[in-house]
């Protein structure tokens, strides 16, 4: 009967084991999910600041925990204003594996008449 207890008792003891170890990477999986979210709703408000023609050092500024990185993407599209697309490279430093690309209109600097 002892022996029985005994045997019982550690069964429980593994399944309670493997259970709370289930459960704990469960909860570091949603804990890692939900910082994955947060800094994805934070790369959306980043490239919505560019898209807004925001200057990026002062979007920079503000999102420290990104680095941000702007190229141009072609010539400029309209020869009228200048517009150019350009390429933002958005890479979390907390998150190596996260990083975006946004490409977006950037307002020309040329004169209204189009001359340079």
């Amino acid at each position: 009967m002892l022996t029985e207890v005994l045997v019982a008792s550690a069964i429980a003891a593994a399944v309670i084991a493997m259970a709370m170890t289930g459960m704990t990477g469960a909860l570091r999986a949603g804990q890692r999910a939900e910082a994955v979210q947060t800094a994805t709703i934070e790369a959306q408000n980043i490239a919505a600041r560019l898209r807004a023609g925001l200057p990026p050092e002062t979007t920079a500024e503000l999102y420290p925990d990104w680095q941000i990185a702007i190229t141009p993407v072609d010539r400029p599209v309209d020869p009228r204003t200048g517009a150019v697309m350009s390429r933002a490279n958005l890479t979390h430093t907390g998150y190596a594996a996260l990083s975006f690309e946004i490409i977006y209109l950037e307002p020309g600097r040329l004169n209204p008449g189009g001359e340079p």
